[in-house]
């Protein structure tokens, strides 16, 4: 029996692969579908409709044996998805800049919220008023 599995060793070892690679494809596309859904009106449809198509493209090869062509539309996918990921990072990252300048008082000072002033540290001692009225 040992020395039957380790010549089917290399076969069982492609089959792992092939599963990890469809495994890993079908991910992508689910979770690149999610992210659409969750983005809504966040991504312009000119970025959208590609990510769609790799999408498309990634189930299309799903359905075939070619493993070569499922990597290729996996790698499709995961670029185009990444350069659209990329440009809502950089807007992001501008709104939030913007919002921090806006917040900004004359003199280049953060302006503080109302009703903060500074801080003082105290001490304090919890009185317990039972063990007082028994003495």
């Amino acid at each position: 029996m040992k020395s039957e599995a380790e010549s089917h060793a290399d076969e069982d070892r492609k089959a792992k692969e092939a599963i990890e690679i469809r495994n890993n494809a079908d991910n992508l596309a689910y979770q690149s579908e999610k992210q659409l859904k969750e983005l809504g009106d966040k991504i312009s449809g000119d970025k959208k409709k590609p990510i769609e198509d790799a999408i498309a493209s990634v189930r299309e090869a799903l359905k075939g044996e070619d493993l070569e062509k499922i990597k290729h539309t996996y790698d499709d996918l995961q670029n185009k998805f990444q350069s659209v990921s990329e440009d809502l990072y950089k807007q992001a990252a501008a709104s939030a800049g913007a919002s921090a300048q806006a917040g900004a008082a004359p003199g280049g000072e953060q302006a503080k919220p109302k009703g903060e002033g500074d801080v003082v540290d105290a001490e304090f001692e919890v009185v317990d008023e039972e063990k007082n009225k028994k003495k």
